[in-house]
């Protein structure tokens, strides 16, 4: 959405006087975390996307840890990266693309954990219809959500294949499925994990185009804060990051129990839907290196992931990918099994 852009042209304005972006390095000697009240921003309200949030709070993983945690749900309004690059947020959930560009912008932004190692983005077109690839779009009309990570991914396809934009006709983006179900599009933006499985419930028989099956690698919703608070309460963010690696294992390891906590966590969800919705979502979890280590950001692939920004002309310069990462409390969880990630 062009006011996500919007808003971190305004943040980099604010911020830029602020601290600039640096190495995280935690100072604290203390094992108890330094805030205790704090909250995370979801990018949508709570469903099984964010599982790892949500049973890590209903099973008391939070407050094991000694931290009183607060979920807010997120929405076109209610933007993670503003939210929490102003300070009313302690930490949010955001696509990797948009960490990599606000830090250009001078926001402090600092990834602590790569949920969905592959992009949930998806291309859906009617079973019926005559596109098959992305060289079928031109000539047909595409559902488009401008200046977001819909868009970054529209564009990475379009260029990995050759295809001329100009041939597309595109319309705004709805987040109701009502311009697709109706063939006011032939081709809509969702999200992998829950919106096809919408339309088949609709009675429209779909098929997906996934970017990732033309070489386009990028990856989807990360966990974040800032460096400045990472800096003055790395205990605090050792504690949240273990403690939702450990709510993200159970949600793995027992997805139909976490069906039946999620619905009861948000009960204007369908135990169905979400059933469905926990087979993608683990499957995007468990992709690449989170076959062996969940949450881990792969400093390779982020190094992909911005050469594809570069070439898209989303990114001015290589971005300094040693402190736009901060891998050590998922390391640490994870070294504490026995376990070794990116080895």
């Amino acid at each position: 959405m062009r006011l996500l852009r919007s808003l971190l042209l305004i943040l980099a304005l604010v911020l830029v006087g602020c601290a600039q972006p640096g190495s995280p390095t935690p100072t604290a000697s203390s094992t108890a975390p330094e805030t205790r009240q704090v909250s995370m921003r979801l990018q949508w309200f709570a469903q099984y996307q964010f599982a790892g949030y949500i049973v890590a709070k209903e099973k008391g993983y939070y407050t094991a840890v000694g931290l009183d945690v607060t979920l807010n749900p997120g929405g076109p309004d209610l933007v993670p990266l503003p939210l929490v690059a102003t300070g009313r947020d302690t930490f949010g959930s955001t696509g990797a693309d948009t960490i990599l560009t606000a830090r250009e912008q001078n926001i402090d932004v600092v990834a602590l954990a790569t949920w969905f190692q592959a992009s949930p983005v998806a291309f859906m077109v009617h079973s019926d219809s005559d596109i098959h690839s992305p060289q079928d779009f031109p000539g047909h009309t595409v559902g488009m959500f401008y200046g977001d990570n819909v868009e970054t991914e529209y564009r990475a396809l379009l260029a990995a294949t050759n295809v001329d934009r100009a041939g597309i006709t595109e319309i705004p983006g709805d987040y109701s499925l009502a311009p697709f179900l109706e063939r006011r599009a032939d081709v809509w933006p969702v999200y992998a994990t829950d919106q096809p499985n919408i339309a088949r419930r609709e009675g429209t028989e779909v098929r997906l185009i996934l970017a990732r099956e033309y070489g386009v690698q990028l990856m989807g919703d990360v966990l974040f804060t800032t460096a400045e608070f990472v800096q003055k309460n790395p205990n605090t963010v050792r504690a949240f990051v273990q403690a939702t690696l450990r709510g993200w294992h159970e949600a793995i390891a027992h997805p139909e129990e976490t069906v039946a906590l999620i619905a009861r966590y948000n009960p204007d969800l369908d135990p169905a839907q979400l059933s469905f919705e926990a087979r993608e979502t683990i499957t995007l979890i468990t992709y690449g290196p989170g076959a062996t280590c969940p949450g881990y950001s792969d400093p390779t692939l982020w190094a992909a992931e911005a050469r594809q920004l570069q070439a898209l002309g989303l990114l001015a310069h290589s971005p300094d990918l040693e402190s736009s990462i901060f891998n050590q409390p998922v390391r640490e969880y994870y070294e504490s099994q026995g376990v070794r990630c990116g080895e």
